[in-house]
């Protein structure tokens, strides 16, 4: 039995309607990797930074002097330094110094960057112009160099490195803020907001900063890498913790002497260095993408 041509073209249609009134389903959002393996390390800094102190097997400046510069054992896990004390106990308490003092100069460093920036991309002019120039001579310096000019002239001790680590962090946040405003002035919400005749600063805080906060995210994670590295650098130096807190940079500095001897003094705070700003990376590198790919999928 036949079926007529015009039934035929008529079911046809039905399907193709179907077809189209069907919803497209969005394929899930893959999570990068290094996403995940940072999130995961510094997480596990993070950890240690909070709790580390409670768990750890002896106090960090306990003495141990039958057992000076012991290899690691049942006893002492990862060995003790030249005074007898415990470089694994130590080391996780040293994860707390580290971990707030660079995280506290990311975070100085960030918000009066991001201010900077959001005011000097929106307002422009002559404003823009010399806040710019300013920032030109601040990153002329080499950051490490920058940090120790600021510890030098306020003095040795762990707030005055995370003071001078935020102000070195300042300028270079500000110019990929300012960055990111300049893109944003004359998009049309932005116009629209000037037209209604709101306000400077309801323009920039409710318009324009959420929308750079995907780039200011990943430059925090790339300014917190290099702040690890300069909380090291200047304890190494002795300009940042003194003794005998357990800072890592601290811990090289005054044990290097033995690395050949017992390397274990040297390369348990060395390790942890590179293990938290390898997270760190991975963090900052697995959110770029993701971030990346998010906006590729709003498009």
């Amino acid at each position: 039995m036949s079926v007529p041509s015009n039934k035929i073209l008529a079911l046809e249609e039905d399907e193709g309607h179907l077809e189209s009134a069907s919803p497209s389903v969005t394929p899930p959002r893959r999570v990068p990797v290094s996403l995940i393996l940072g999130g995961v390390i510094v997480g596990l800094f993070l950890v240690l930074a909070l709790i580390g102190p409670h768990i750890t097997p002896y106090p960090f400046d306990k003495f141990h002097f039958g057992s000076r510069l012991a290899p690691p054992s049942a006893d002492f896990w990862w060995g003790t330094d030249r005074y007898g004390r415990d470089i694994f106990s130590r080391v996780i308490h040293g994860a707390r110094l580290t971990v707030f003092m660079a995280g506290a100069g990311t975070i100085i460093g960030v918000a009066f960057g991001l201010l900077i920036g959001l005011f000097s991309g929106y307002v422009g002019g002559w404003i823009d112009e010399i806040l710019m120039r300013l920032t030109d001579i601040a990153m002329s310096f080499p950051g490490l160099l920058l940090a120790m000019s600021d510890v030098a002239a306020m003095g040795s001790n762990e707030i005055n490195a995370v003071l001078s680590i935020g102000i070195v962090f300042v300028p270079k946040v500000a110019r990929v803020v300012r960055s990111a405003t300049l893109g944003l002035r004359h998009i049309q919400f932005v116009e629209a907001a000037e037209v209604r005749g709101e306000s400077n600063s309801f323009i920039i805080f409710r318009e324009i900063l959420p929308n750079v906060w995907p780039p200011v995210i990943v430059e925090t994670c790339i300014r917190l890498s290099y702040a690890v590295l300069l909380v090291v650098s200047l304890s190494y130096l002795g300009l940042g913790a003194q003794p005998p807190a357990p800072d890592w940079g601290l811990m090289i500095a005054k044990e290097r002497a033995f690395l050949i001897s017992s390397p274990w003094v040297v390369m348990a705070p060395a390790g942890a260095i590179v293990a938290l700003i390898i997270g760190v990376n991975l963090l900052g590198d697995g959110m770029r993408e993701w971030l990346a790919a998010r906006k590729t999928a709003d498009e």
